[in-house]
């Protein structure tokens, strides 16, 4: 029963209770994410990790008037209980709910929006500095936690704020993991005498280590920092998944995010029904490629559990690299690996392989090295929202020169594809979608390497529209042609560069629908119309892809219907587009 928490709409609720109450606070807090996590899923191992650091910040400081900014929100479940959103923790992740992260939009005690690591100590210096500017009162925090300091971009804001002399305080939530355990030497230097040394390098106080999970030692720590009239690290030494045993011993990821979940005979089984994903399916091709061809090698920024490389990495311990939080650095790495004559294949989220452009145009691109890109989690992705949509990978990767940028639309296809790719004197991408992998249409072959351009899922014997898709789309439009003389569809498995041949073939009939899980500003259907325009086609086309908008969280399932991109979706565009609907 939480009914001390049941009194808390605010943080200054909870500043009222006796500090004797702020152990049974905690032990309710935690009762309550791990109630939640159990009926809607969540990031449940880091917000458990982190309820005494939570109810001790804002025991210390008082927010919204001092910001408190959490590296990505996976640890601040706590922080959303503690800010009048407990009647509405229900909804979490789901759409018109609560957001799965942390949104200034959702919360004024929520100072950053985020969905990506190592930004809290950049946006926070900024937001103090911009205070100063402007006259503004209030302290700022930055809490850094699962992995911040592996990543660059953690550590360019710490240059820059150890050299300022502003009072910015630090809080490092020190659980030595990301998703998956931390890597390389700084996670290491922490647990030795070389941290204090470290950060008093770069121009803080030192306060710690605390032990993070003791009330009494973080508040007096955080006390002392608020004091302070320059920067200030406080480190935290705490444990992930703390306060819930099947979590604290998954030494892998401490249950890091989770399905719904239940209990049964005294064990936790999650609600998981088996089906094998597009990423356990590109890992299977991948160990096969890996064991035929010692040149060939893996590399992701964290992402081993995410990614499915947790077994590779077993069996081949020297040749799959976790490089940390750390985007820009995995490509540039691959890039290297390819210059000493390697085959690497860098396992990437579409909305992390963001935050490297610079990177694969400058390191990868340019010298055309031949790095293979595996674009995990592309198009919808559900729950984790509007950060992690895999929106934009086709878009920007498309004007790429020297680029191949392929999309399996069965699991059939990763393995031509992936061998296309490795055999390849060039840069190539394999796009592929979070989800479980669809059968293969009967009379579909996959095809064998070297894969060439487009293929024809159903031609009409008298066309009228053709469908073109990328991608799994493509099985929605098999369906939608079948019900519809003379529509045929094409998949066209390549966006860069596109089958041309193909593509004015399906232009002959006189209408065209282009569909893709991806914006369609630039996307494929850019593509397309890029093509009929330097031919001077001129069919009468119609784009379907996602809007000119962030796309927020929900079932990515009622997603798809409702923006279009599922049977019923198809049918209807390619309906009006023949009753003489817009282009």
């Amino acid at each position: 029963m939480s009914e001390l928490l049941a009194r808390i709409a605010s943080p200054s609720d909870m500043r009222a209770l006796p500090e004797a109450q702020l152990p049974r606070l905690c032990e309710e807090l935690r009762e309550d994410i791990i109630s939640l996590c159990g009926r809607v899923g969540g990031h449940l191992g880091a917000s458990l990790g982190a309820v005494e650091l939570i109810v001790a910040l804002h025991r210390v400081f008082h927010s919204p008037v001092d910001a408190l900014l959490f590296d990505v929100g996976h640890q601040a479940y706590a922080h959303k209980l503690l800010t009048g959103r407990r009647e509405r923790m229900h909804t979490l992740r789901q759409a018109g709910g609560l957001g799965p992260f942390l949104d200034p939009r959702e919360s004024p005690h929520d100072a950053l929006l985020a969905g990506h690591s190592c930004t809290a100590v950049s946006a926070a210096l900024g937001l103090l500095e911009g205070r100063r500017v402007l006259g503004k009162r209030g302290h700022v925090v930055a809490v850094l936690g699962d992995g911040g300091l592996t990543g660059g971009l953690t550590f360019e804001g710490l240059n820059n704020a150890g050299g300022s002399h502003l009072p910015l305080v630090v809080v490092l939530n020190d659980n030595q993991m990301s998703i998956s355990a931390n890597v390389g030497a700084i996670p290491a230097l922490l647990r030795t005498r070389g941290a204090r040394a470290f950060f008093e390098g770069l121009g803080f106080t030192y306060l710690g280590p605390v032990d993070g999970h003791d009330l009494g030692a973080l508040v007096h720590a955080l006390r002392e920092a608020k004091a302070s009239s320059r920067p200030v690290v406080v480190h935290a030494l705490t444990l992930k998944g703390k306060g819930f045993p099947p979590a604290e011993a998954d030494a892998q990821t401490r249950g890091h995010a989770m399905g719904p979940y239940e209990w049964r005979d005294g064990k936790l089984v999650r609600s998981r029904k088996g089906q094998r994903t597009f990423s356990e399916a590109f890992a299977a091709v991948l160990e096969d490629a890996m064991a035929r061809d010692s040149r060939v090698v893996a590399v992701t920024p964290a992402m081993l559990e995410g990614s499915a490389l947790n077994e590779l990495k077993a069996r081949f311990p020297d040749r799959v690299h976790d490089v940390g939080i750390a985007e820009q650095h995995a490509v540039t790495f691959s890039a290297g690996l390819a210059a000493a004559g390697a085959r690497p294949v860098c396992a990437i989220y579409s909305t992390f392989l963001q935050r490297a452009y610079d990177q694969i145009i400058h390191d990868v691109c340019l010298p055309g090295l031949p790095v293979v890109f595996a674009v995990d989690r592309a198009g919808l992705v559900g729950a984790d929202g509007a950060t992690h949509q895999g929106t934009y990978d086709v878009a920007s990767l498309r004007p790429l020169p020297g680029l191949r940028l392929w999309a399996p639309m069965v699991g059939e296809d990763l393995e031509p594809m992936l061998a296309t790719a490795l055999e390849a004197p060039y840069p190539s991408v394999l796009r592929f979608p979070r989800g479980t992998l669809p059968p293969l249409p009967p009379g579909l072959r996959a095809g064998e390497a070297p894969l060439e351009g487009a293929r024809w899922l159903h031609r009409a014997a008298h066309p009228r529209l053709t469908l073109v898709t990328l991608g799994p789309l493509g099985l929605a439009a098999l369906e939608a042609a079948r019900s519809e003389p003379g529509w045929s569809v094409l998949d066209a498995r390549c966006a860069s560069p596109v089958d041309e041949a193909a593509l004015l073939e399906a232009a002959a009939c006189g209408h065209v629908v282009v569909a893709e899980e991806g914006t369609s500003r630039g996307g494929l259907g850019g593509a397309v119309l890029e093509l009929y325009a330097a031919r001077g086609v001129t069919p009468r086309v119609r784009l379907v892809g996602l809007p000119d908008a962030f796309v927020p969280h929900g079932d990515a399932r009622v997603q798809r219907a409702e923006l279009g991109l599922d049977v019923a979706g198809l049918l209807r565009a390619g309906r009006e587009l023949l009753e003489g609907g817009a282009r």
